[in-house]
């Protein structure tokens, strides 16, 4: 059966695609993907990966990670931070029936009509050694005594003047690192949303799992945190309704200069009337089917 026996017009991307043109973004622009404080910008072989740029992304001096600021101490009387990256290393997609990459055990196979993400991070946090720890004390044991009876002005700083002070941040000699994996299956579906009267194309959740981190409790914790965020933040902000997936042909050919007596739009197949699914998660693709409206 060929793809335009229920549709018009098909359309398809693979798999592969999607991740090439996310490989060559994260070495484009690695300062989307890429965290950490101003003092690894003399010493970027200190964070916990090495960052994959593309050569002109180096002629050009493009940042390589997005500067932050010091992770406070907190509790300390005198203002004292630590050096710190956040680096996202690896991200991949994967379309039933899933070949690109394997799913943990706790998601099982990948199923019909369902696509994969993958995404692999790594958090790096400098820990003071204990002689820097030594010639610190005595000034904020002294601090400390300064501040009794005082009102305490937030938790890892106090003010100096008008403004608060800036941070004392020791350099870096070597990270303590530690990587995860998070995998997410999810899956299309049209619905309604309360408040509008037009169907909604919604991504939809199915399962998360974190791998390498522990122990079980925060593990259960932050995989169910990272699900709230994305059921209850992200994933709703990515609904379209069906009104943004019509071209009228007729209004551009119009602003063309160009008359024509029928009105033309592109509009997508319905489900289940015209195909099974519309977009389709199957052979390593997402496929769109299209139907050409004429009205006279």
């Amino acid at each position: 059966m060929a793809f335009t026996d229920r549709c018009d017009i098909f359309g398809s991307v693979h798999e592969e695609g999607i991740n090439r043109i996310v490989r060559h973004v994260m070495q484009q622009r690695p300062s989307l993907f890429n965290y950490a404080t101003a003092f690894f910008l003399q010493r970027p072989e200190l964070l916990c990966e090495r960052i994959k740029v593309a050569p002109e992304v180096l002629r050009a001096r493009d940042p390589l990670f997005s500067v932050e600021d010091p992770i406070p101490v907190l509790g300390s009387p005198v203002p004292l931070g630590l050096n710190w990256c956040l680096q996202f290393t690896d991200l991949q997609i994967d379309f039933h029936p899933g070949n690109v990459f394997d799913l943990p055990q706790e998601l099982g196979k990948l199923p019909a009509q369902r696509l994969a993400l993958y995404m692999r991070g790594c958090f790096g946090l400098d820990c003071l050694p204990e002689r820097f720890i030594r010639e610190l004390l005595p000034r904020v044991e002294a601090e400390a005594v300064a501040q009794r009876g005082k009102e305490t002005f937030g938790i890892a700083a106090f003010p100096q003047g008008d403004k608060l002070a800036e941070p004392i941040v020791f350099p870096t000699q070597k990270l303590l690192c530690f990587c995860v994996k998070l995998f997410t299956v999810l899956h299309f579906e049209w619905g309604t949303i309360p408040g509008s009267p037009q169907m909604w194309l919604k991504v939809r959740l199915d399962g998360l799992e974190l791998v390498d981190l522990g122990p079980a409790p925060l593990e259960e914790m932050v995989e169910c945190y990272i699900k709230m965020v994305l059921q209850l933040g992200i994933l709703p902000r990515l609904s379209v309704p069906i009104e943004a997936m019509v071209l009228n042909i007729t209004e551009l050919m119009r602003k063309q200069g160009l008359s024509i007596g029928e009105t033309i739009t592109l509009q997508p197949t319905p489900v289940p009337a015209g195909v099974p699914n519309n977009p389709a998660v199957e052979d390593d693709q997402l496929k769109a089917f299209v139907n050409l409206v004429v009205e006279v």
